[in-house]
Parts: C-alpha cells; structure tokens; sequence
C-alpha cells in the first residue's frame, strides 16, 4: 500500500461531489480514521462549487477529524483543467493518488423497444451494458472537443500531465482511471478518437481509458508513478429516473437487485460497492498490483463485494499512436 507515514497524503477525486467519486472519498477517509498512520487529505475536484461544499460537509460530519478540501474543475474546458491545476500546484507539494473518475454518459433518450427485446433475448446484456441508452451523436465542446472524449479522457490527460512533477515527488502516486465494464473496442476507431461521429460516444471513450492508463505507465513508471484502470460495476444512475420519473427509477433498482440475486456479480447498484475496486488499487502494496489489467468492483447474490480482474484488448502500437496524439491535442492548447 502507500507508505504509511505521517506524511499526510493528498488524494485528487475528480467529480467527487456524488456518485462513485463520492464512495472512493468515503472508503479512503474510512480507512484514514481506522490506520492513523496513515493520514490522508482529500480533494474534491468538481465543477458546480455549491455541490461541492455540500459534500464536503457531508464527509466532515461523517468523518469528524478529517482533512477535506475543494477544487474546482470543468473537464469539458481546457482552460478550467489549466486553471485547476495551477491552484493544486499552489496549495500542495505532493500528489499521492489521482482518481481520474468523473465523466458523462449523455442521454437523448431511452430505447424501449431495444430494452423490450434485450429482455427478451439477452437479459443480462440489459442489466450490465448501456445499449439502450441512445446517446447524442455529434457533440462538442467550446474547445470544439468531442464531448464525451473531453469529460472521461482528455481533460483527464491534461491533469496527469500539469501534475506529473507533483506525482513523482510521492515515490509511490497511483493514476487510477474510473472505466466501465461496459467498455468495447467494438466502438473505438482512431479515425474518430474524439468520439465525435461513433454511435455510442461513452462505451468508446472508456475503451480509450483502458488503453491510455495501461500506455501511460511506459512514460511514469520510471518517476514512480503507476496508472491503473478500474471500473466500478453497474451502479444505479439517475438516467432513467431523470428521463421517467421516479417510478422507473425504482423499477431499475429492482431489476438490479434481482439481477444480482440471480447471480450477476457485476450489479453492485450502490456508489460504496461500486467504489470498492478504487480503493483496492489505492491501497493495495504496489507489488500485488498487475498494470497491464482492470480491476472492477463486483458482488455476490446478497450483497458482499469483492474485486475481480479483466483482460484488457491492449495493442502497444495502437495505445503509442494515441498518446502521440492526446501528446499533439495538448500541444496546441498549451500554444494558446
């Protein structure tokens, strides 16, 4: 695990404020309280302040003595992710772990004659994928971005770089990506990296994560920097209850918890479950930790969760044509 020390540690969780985010600030102040050799300051790095302070104080009355601070951070602007990381810059001298966890999952609207018929023909591909969410094709930023690939990749990518030297100071900092286990390379083509014209933006972005995280430890390992994929299961979202109404919502979760009794172990439903493979990969010794893998967060039929690990279709080549390229990407904002 990290070196326990009283050197506090300062871990960086990007959109912290709810979510899985949330659960890995949960589990990491939970596991400070009861080790006090190990003594933590966690960041929330969101993008609405007020959400922002809400959580803070939600884990301060939770955790009482516990070190909590606020950055704020919109992964969508290039701009926002340089500012953000001047403030760290200022604020710290060393960065232990970097949870790269926020990210979007547009929404236009939800297929209900493909979930009637997944139902029928693949029920667990209805309760563990994403197909029936029809996602928005075309989306930019004000960078001109692709949408998806801004939130869950590339603002991401601009962090770890501005952070690196901080990161090296550590001896031992961990990137750990947030994926899917939804992720598809069946989605990915590197004509179209920025996910921009592909019919399902979210499942190729997080391919792009598995390969990135994996890639990136040729460059850091030898500054003593590991980057790590995870993913944390299915956990309910509030998608559909956003789009149906609370109804449906609950109906979801009904459908997660007999899908999970029923033996899919990836039905973790909630944050804390889901954030469990976050945590693992933090605090494990770095030893028994294999970069080359994704670890995900998985239950049993009543409840316990465990960690598995996943093959990744990782090509170097491929994976090296990419960073040259998010390398390229960066290079022109930077000339700005």
């Amino acid at each position: 695990m990290l070196k326990q020390n009283m050197q506090t540690h300062v871990a960086i969780i990007t959109g912290a404020n709810s979510g899985v985010g949330f659960g890995i600030a949960q589990r990491l102040l939970d596991y400070s309280s009861k080790n006090p050799s190990f003594r933590i300051r966690v960041v929330l790095a969101c993008r609405n302040a007020t959400r922002a302070s809400v959580a803070r104080e939600e884990l301060i009355k939770e955790y009482p003595e516990s070190l909590v601070d606020v950055v704020i951070v919109d992964l969508s602007s290039i701009d926002s992710v340089f500012k953000c990381c001047k403030e760290i810059k200022e604020k710290y001298d060393r960065i232990d772990l970097l949870f790269c966890n926020a990210g979007i999952l547009s929404c236009d609207y939800l297929d209900w004659w493909g979930a009637f018929y997944l139902g029928l023909t693949s029920p667990v591909r209805l309760l563990t994928e994403s197909k029936v969410v029809v996602q928005p094709i075309g989306n930019k930023t004000r960078d001109g971005l692709g949408e998806t690939f801004a939130c869950n990749v590339f603002g991401h990518y601009v962090m770890i770089r501005q952070l690196e030297d901080l990161m090296s100071i550590s001896g031992d900092a961990r990137i750990i990506w947030t994926s899917s286990s939804a992720s598809s390379k069946d989605y990915y083509n590197f004509a179209d990296y920025q996910c921009i014209e592909g019919n399902n933006p979210y499942e190729s972005s997080k391919y792009i994560t598995d390969i990135i995280a994996i890639a990136l430890n040729t460059r850091l390992n030898q500054r003593h920097i590991y980057s790590f994929t995870t993913h944390p299961g299915v956990v309910a979202t509030n998608i559909v209850g956003d789009h149906l109404g609370w109804v449906m919502d609950k109906l979801m979760r009904v459908g997660f918890h007999l899908g999970r009794i029923c033996g899919l172990r990836e039905e973790t439903i909630t944050a804390w479950n889901g954030s469990y493979s976050n945590f693992i990969v933090a605090t494990l010794p770095i030893e028994r930790l294999d970069k080359s893998l994704k670890y995900g967060s998985c239950v049993k039929p009543w409840g316990t969760v465990y960690y598995d690990e996943n093959f990744v279709d990782y090509h170097e080549k491929d994976a090296t044509a990419l960073l040259n390229q998010l390398d390229r990407l960066l290079e022109n904002f930077s000339q700005k």
